[in-house]
């Protein structure tokens, strides 16, 4: 299926990092470490100290913000061709959130003395890797602070799932409805009442382990027209 409409100008901006193209990180490979984790596994917490980034070859992780309580809030996923630590490295802060293995994933790990020696002062198109890593961040954040403010939660999910459908070329979002909540700072119960009115209008196929989207276009349509008051 064409993951691609004509019906927006550009893909709306969801909670997910991935870079398909990874070409520029080949060179380098050999100046890191491969460094595997197994789903669930904590990569990171709170406070540790940043010596290295982490480049993600495959699998997915996810980023969270959490409370003096424990309550967390996850910021965003990260897939393939992404980059964790950076800003903490560059911002010379220690990491400020959980990062947690959602899938079994593999990936590198570059230390700081080896990004600031050799990969900024010889391969440039690492650094501009680096630096649409994080306005990757930037523009997820800023996002969601609009889309929270000016948008329905109909309007929120429909442009989450169409926006994931593309960035993952896939109409299968393998998320659950608290995955999704917690994404977008929604209640549960909501996310799933929204889904279910979705589902009844054919834009969602029914299922109970994943989100399937029905057709691409016409969701897109759907937005564009704003029939959410319709749900």
């Amino acid at each position: 299926m064409n993951m691609h409409s004509a019906e927006f100008d550009h893909c709306p901006i969801v909670p997910w990092i991935e870079f398909k193209d990874q070409t520029c990180w080949d060179d380098v490979l050999n100046l890191g470490r491969k460094i595997t984790f197994k789903s669930k596994t904590v990569i990171q917490r709170p406070d540790n100290e940043v010596n290295s980034i982490f480049l993600l070859r495959s699998g997915m992780i996810k980023v969270a913000a959490a409370s003096r309580e424990g309550l967390q809030r996850t910021l965003w996923l990260m897939g393939p061709g992404s980059v964790l630590g950076e800003a903490a490295m560059f911002g010379h802060h220690p990491y400020m959130h959980h990062i947690t293995a959602m899938e079994d994933c593999v990936g590198y790990e570059f230390s700081k003395k080896t990004v600031i020696e050799q990969l900024l002062p010889h391969f440039p198109a690492i650094s501009v890797a680096l630096l649409s890593n994080i306005a990757s961040k930037c523009y997820i954040m800023s996002s969601q602070i609009e889309d929270s403010t000016f948008l329905s939660v109909p309007q929120r999910l429909g442009r989450f799932f169409y926006g994931l459908c593309l960035a993952r070329n896939s109409r299968h979002l393998p998320l659950s409805h608290a995955t999704i909540a917690d994404l977008l700072g929604i209640h549960r119960v909501t996310v799933s009442n929204t889904v279910s009115a979705l589902k009844r209008t054919g834009l969602l196929q029914d299922d109970t382990h994943e989100i399937i989207i029905t057709d691409i276009n016409a969701l897109a349509a759907f937005l564009i027209e704003d029939r959410t008051q319709d749900l």
